[in-house]
């Protein structure tokens, strides 16, 4: 990371440190078109305070209940850091691309700054804010108020991506047992396999009733012919035995 600016001759105050800041944020936000911000005193006060706890910490840290500790807003984010002074910790934040992202982000209108020196590091933090509403107007009730939709920005390395849940496959519709056959054609398919090529039955089911309905008839009439000529045989058969017995007997 590295340092453009140099450092003060002598340390500041912690309102000069803080004034400086502002200043800066102010200063990389109309360079680029956008709009400054207003200090707004309870984001001062509740930045000095944690300022304060990060110096008592040994160690800067986000405040991981920021969204409760912080008042009217619609958007919310917050940078914090330890350095040598103002202007090293300003680079710092600039040569980040988080703690940029930040400090010039269009929907913010205000900011509060807050600085603390333990010895020779200076603890700072920056909190961003969207008021949900405006500082003139009376705040609405809270039934009539929407939810804030939070944008805070937290700096912990994001984890593996969780699983998405395999969806259940369909439960199969049970058979009905009342619905009536239907004579529907079979689906066409575009498969080339061997096994998806199905010939078709031969002769098909329409030929066969045709031949049935055409054939009926005479079937009943060959039958008919046929037992008269068995019954003429049986009669020729009979008389022929009968005449081979009378024979016999007569010669006896």
């Amino acid at each position: 990371m590295g340092f453009s600016k140099p450092a003060h001759a002598a340390q500041q105050s912690t309102g000069e440190a803080e004034a400086t800041l502002t200043a800066d944020i102010n200063q990389e936000r109309t360079s680029r078109g956008l709009g400054s911000l207003a200090t707004a005193p309870d984001l001062v006060a509740y930045a000095e305070q944690h300022s304060a706890d990060m110096a008592a910490a040994g160690h800067p840290y986000h405040d991981p209940n920021i969204q409760a500790n912080v008042q009217n807003w619609q958007e919310l984010g917050d940078n914090v850091g330890s350095g040598p002074d103002a202007d090293h910790l300003h680079q710092g934040f600039m040569n980040s691309q988080i703690h940029r992202d930040e400090i010039l982000h269009p929907s913010y209108t205000e900011v509060g700054v807050g600085a603390y020196w333990a010895g020779n590091v200076l603890y700072v933090t920056e909190v961003f804010r969207l008021p949900e509403t405006k500082a003139s107007a009376p705040a609405p009730s809270a039934a009539a108020r929407p939810a804030p939709a939070p944008r805070v920005v937290t700096r912990s390395i994001a984890g593996p991506a969780p699983a998405r849940p395999t969806p259940a496959p369909p439960a199969a519709p049970a058979p009905s047992t009342t619905a009536a056959p239907t004579t529907t054609q079979p689906a066409p398919s575009t498969s080339t396999s061997p096994s998806a090529a199905v010939a078709a039955p031969w002769p098909p089911a329409s030929v066969l009733a045709a031949h049935r309905t055409a054939s009926g008839r005479p079937a009943d009439t060959t039958l008919q012919a046929m037992a008269v000529v068995a019954a003429v045989l049986l009669m020729l058969v009979a008389g022929v035995e009968v005449a081979a017995v009378r024979r016999r007997t007569a010669r006896s």
